[in-house]
């Protein structure tokens, strides 16, 4: 019996872009940081440090979770945690040299995959398929809030 895998031709186009990703990810990750610990150090560049909660509510994680993830983290020298000016029961994390250079050297992994799109999508499809991945992330970031 064949079963048919996808609904329809969106589900399959993101399923199978968010498995080549995957791959990309993967193979730019030379210090094999786990996925989970990338996105926290994303995170943290795209909004210049942020509290424990932040982070919990921005990746829709449990806070535990989190501070697993932070540990680790600061373990490796790729974050710092300070108390917060704000409420001196949140610790506020940062990224520091190490991980602004790590972010660095996965940037230019991003770089190469943008190559690759333009090779393949004209001025026009690029700006469009921008457009769209950034309208669909916003979304899913929206309604994890």
């Amino acid at each position: 019996m064949n079963k048919r895998l996808y609904n329809s031709k969106l589900e399959e186009g993101l399923s199978r872009l968010q498995c080549e990703l995957v791959a990309e990810r993967n193979n730019i990750n030379t210090e094999n940081i786990s996925w989970f610990q990338y996105d926290l150090l994303e995170s943290l560049y795209h909004t210049n440090g942020s509290r424990p909660a932040e982070l919990s509510n921005n990746l829709g994680v449990s806070r535990s979770k989190i501070s697993k993830g932070l540990k680790s983290l600061k373990e490796i020298g790729y974050i710092k945690q300070e108390k917060s000016n704000s409420d001196a029961r949140e610790l506020w994390t940062e990224l520091t040299d190490k991980g602004f250079k790590f972010l660095k050297e996965i940037q230019k992994g991003h770089e190469h995959l943008s190559e690759i799109a333009s090779s393949v999508l004209t001025s026009d499809e690029q700006a469009l398929f921008a457009e769209l991945c950034l309208k669909v992330s916003r979304i899913f970031e929206e309604r994890r809030n």
